[in-house]
């Protein structure tokens, strides 16, 4: 994962206690059936829509990320790892989607279950198709500066000093809002900075953001390394 920043941006530090309450809510029960290891399947409440991840035969690290409604593919990618969460909108228009595809990086997905429409693809997944701006956050992407915020926090946590960094999702504050995640390890330690995404038809843009030092890596972090057969700390 490159060790630059996607969201530098002129925004004010501000607290959303509420929607990080919210989205812990939705965290837990998207995974909780499945502590002892990745989903296959994961559908909405009400069965219609539906996210699978199908291995590729002799490949199993390979695989189709699939999205459905009421049994008929909307939207189809080609993939690799496996699912850590699920996260459908409170209208079930979209869904947020985090698929662990490596000891770090860019998980986060955003589909449309109406149409399949993609709002965001994995950076490098955007990159790998020709679509870079699918892969942007806020009209920005990455950038070769330290973010500002976490120097505040810490001065010696430049990009020299970063050894990995996440993007992911930790669920919808509403039908139009999504709470999303940069979650940094540097060689003093942990810092996050939590994001309130707007969500339209064709992007995400950060609404509120604020950092803070952790005393160590979140539970989707500490998830998707022990579920790896990969990964060696």
């Amino acid at each position: 994962m490159t060790t630059r920043s996607r969201f530098v941006l002129p925004l004010l530090l501000l607290v959303w206690t509420g929607s990080v309450h919210s989205s812990e809510k939705q965290h837990k029960g998207s995974h909780k059936a499945h502590e002892s290891g990745p989903p296959a399947e994961v559908c909405s409440r009400d069965k219609k829509y539906c996210v699978r991840m199908i291995p590729k035969p002799g490949h199993p690290d390979e695989c189709t990320l699939r999205v459905s409604a009421s049994g008929t593919t909307v939207a189809e990618f080609q993939t690799m790892g496996y699912l850590l969460d699920v996260f459908f909108s409170p209208d079930n228009a979209l869904v947020a989607i985090n698929n662990r595809r490596g000891n770090a990086g860019d998980y986060l997905w955003v589909i449309s279950l109406r149409d399949g429409r993609v709002i965001k693809l994995p950076d490098d997944v955007a990159e790998d198709l020709g679509r870079k701006e699918a892969g942007n956050i806020g009209g920005d992407h990455w950038s070769d500066k330290s973010i500002p915020e976490i120097l505040a926090l810490c001065p010696t946590c430049t990009n020299d000093d970063l050894r990995h960094s996440f993007l992911f999702s930790t669920g919808w504050k509403s039908s139009n809002e999504l709470n999303v995640v940069e979650e940094f390890e540097f060689s003093k330690g942990w810092i996050a900075v939590k994001n309130l995404c707007r969500v339209t038809e064709t992007s995400l843009s950060v609404a509120e953001h604020e950092a803070g030092k952790e005393n160590r890596p979140s539970e989707l972090v500490s998830r998707a390394w022990t579920w790896s057969p990969f990964h060696s700390e």
